[in-house]
This record gives C-alpha cells, structure tokens and sequence, in this order.
C-alpha cells in the first residue's frame, strides 16, 4: 500500500512561528507586549511571550510579559459567563431552556417592561436581544430595562455589553431564586448600593465555586492585583500613554476577570477536552449557535469549524474621541479548532484601531498543515 503523499498534518512549531509573524506583521507598529499559549488535546504544549506587562512603579523600567502575568481578559468574560448560564439552565430544569424568557430571573426593583422580559437565554448570548448599550453599571442596566428595547427589530448579533453584564444580575437569581428574592425584599428599597453589591459578589461566588475551582483556579476575581498587567499605546512618535486596570467588580459579567493567558488556555482545555464544565449537550449547543463564541471570531478553517471570543479595551487617552495612536489598550483572544488544538493570546497595547486578531490567527492555524 502506498502512502498519500498529499497528506498533510499539523505542526504546532510551524503554527507557533505563524502566530509570531502574524502578531508582529499585523500592524506598522510593534505589540508592546503580546503572550500566548497552544493546547493540543487539553493539554499546553508551547507558549511564547514577548515585550512589557507594566511600568515598574519602584525601579522604573518595565516589568517583563510571561503567561502567568494577570490581565483583565476583556469579552473573554463572555465565553466563560455562557458556562455559568448553561450550567444553571440545566440545574433550574422544570423546562428552561435557552430559548426560555428571562423575565422571572430578573431583580423586581427593576421594573423591566414586558419586552425586556420577553427577551430570551439565547437571544442575550447571541447579541440577537435587540439591546445595544454598552455601559454595564447597575445603572445603566436598571435604566435599560425600564426603558426597553433600543431596537425593536431584534437583528441578528448586533454587538452589545449588556447582553452578557445582565447576566451578573441574574445569575444569584438562577442560582437560588427563593434566597435572592428574599434579600432583595430584606435590603430594598432602603440600601440599593448594598444589594446590588451583593449580587456581584452571589455571580462571582457562582463563577468561583462552579467554572473556576473545579478546574482547579482558585480565587479568580474581577479586581486587578498590584502587578497585573497595564495596557499601552504603540506609536513612540506621541509618547507612551499606559493604564492601570481598575476594579470592575460591579460591571462584570461581559468584560472584567483578570486572569493570566496560561489560566485562560486552562478553561478552554477543560470547556473543549472534558465534561467538567459543560456536557456533551451543552457544548454543541453552546457551538452550534454561538452562544458565547462570536461569530465572526469563529471561522471555517482547512480541518472544519471552529470557535472563538475575542476582547478589547480602550481608553482615550489624549480626549481626542476616536481611537489613535496616542491611546491605550489592549485585546485578548481564545479560539478552539476543530483538531483539538486551543490558542489563547493576549496583547496589551493597540496601534491606534484594534489589531484583526481572527485574521491572522485563521492563516497561522491553515497555514500550519504541511505534508508529512
């Protein structure tokens, strides 16, 4: 029997080189500093960091990029809330499905109209709800659900925060109806501010206990730590602008854990190569309708399918109102291809408009199959 020499395999060096020439050629500019890691069937098998996390704040200089260096992972968030809520729709079960209404699991105080409540699991973790704001304070969801839909048509993945940041609130909710009901009637109308920092704290605890501690992370927090890492600008023509993370514990949900690349290619092992997480169902579920993944981070590649959720964060740092050069920031990636091989990356500065991460992650993945 003769053998196929049009074969081709899958080289993780060849798709490692791909990935540094992509991340360096994908902007005129050079990542202040970028970090990634590759599994291959749950498990990490090269990684690769380059450049500064952050400014030293007592010798000066910059403090190096390593892949257990904490950062805020951005709408990496979202992927991993989906986890939670599918988990909770099996516990809740009495029918609930994806495609059930949200309306009984949200906070009464709220008074949300009827076609807030009418929105559906699904329809939040497709961004098909109709909903488009962006701001994810208490604030602005209490407003959002009173006023209602921003549009009423409901297209498919309209892009927004809120979506997933809803989800913070709901969740304590999800997990022990009986019990969030019974505080939010114990601590309103008197202490808002208290209640609703109880509910961060019931979403983070859920996050903890049932996504994070049985894989093995423990005390994942949406609060940044002394050293974490700082986003940056690129162009050295403006100066180095930098920001220094806050604490977005009361706007989490869609955006705001701090994890480390290497902690994040953690979840993604377990999320594609084990049933700890999720089960069988649930992940094709999850999948097959993106609830989590976006769609556009998810493309067709050479070997079949595959899934991804990508975040940004940007901060105006010279008031211009649009994104330059002179500005802050930093994005981060996670994608899963179809031969159980998970990339996550994260690069934590921007040269002016966000880099096309997908992109150049696509061509290093295709471009990686080469014959034996």
């Amino acid at each position: 029997m003769s053998l196929n020499s049009n074969a081709k395999v899958f080289s993780v060096a060849q798709f490692k080189s791909n990935l540094q020439i992509g991340i360096l050629s994908s902007a005129a500019t050079q990542p202040r500093g970028y970090s990634f890691v590759i599994n291959k069937g749950g498990v990490w098998v090269d990684t690769t960091s380059f450049g500064s996390a952050s400014i030293n704040a007592t010798g000066g200089g910059f403090n190096k990029m390593h892949v257990n260096q904490e950062i805020n992972i951005a709408s990496v968030t979202k992927a991993f809330t989906a986890i939670a809520v599918f988990q909770l729709i099996k516990t809740i079960g009495n029918g609930v499905t994806t495609k059930s209404k949200i309306g009984e699991w949200l906070p009464t105080y709220w008074n949300a109209k009827q076609v807030i409540k009418d929105i559906t699991f699904e329809q939040l973790m497709t961004h098909s709800s109709g909903l488009t704001e962006s701001n994810t304070s208490y604030d602005s969801l209490k407003a959002t659900a009173a006023r209602g839909l921003d549009n009423p048509a409901k297209p498919l993945d309209v892009y927004a925060n809120i979506n997933f940041a809803l989800f913070r609130a709901m969740i304590p909710y999800m997990r022990d109806k009986a019990a969030a009901t019974a505080k939010e009637n114990a601590m309103l109308p008197g202490d808002v501010t208290g209640f609703e920092n109880w509910l961060s704290q019931q979403y983070m605890d859920y996050m903890q206990v049932k996504v994070f501690t049985p894989i093995g992370l423990n005390n994942v927090t949406c609060s940044p730590a002394p050293n974490s890492a700082q986003a940056f600008s690129e162009s050295n023509g403006v100066g180095l602008a930098s920001a220094t993370l806050n604490n977005w514990t009361n706007t989490c949900g869609g955006g705001g854990y701090f994890l480390s690349v290497m902690e994040m290619a953690r979840v993604m092992a377990y999320l594609s190569n084990s049933y700890t997480l999720q089960d069988k169902d649930q992940r094709k579920l999850m999948d097959d309708n993106f609830m989590g993944w976006d769609n556009e981070d998810s493309p067709m590649t050479v070997a079949g399918q595959a899934y991804g959720k990508d975040g940004a964060l940007w901060w105006d740092s010279n008031n211009s109102g649009v994104q330059d050069n002179g500005d802050a920031g930093l994005q981060t990636f996670v994608i899963k291809f179809p031969n159980a091989v998970e990339l996550s990356l994260v690069i934590n500065s921007i040269p002016g408009n966000y880099r096309s991460i997908s992109n150049f992650v696509t061509n290093a993945y295709n471009n990686a199959w080469i014959k034996q």
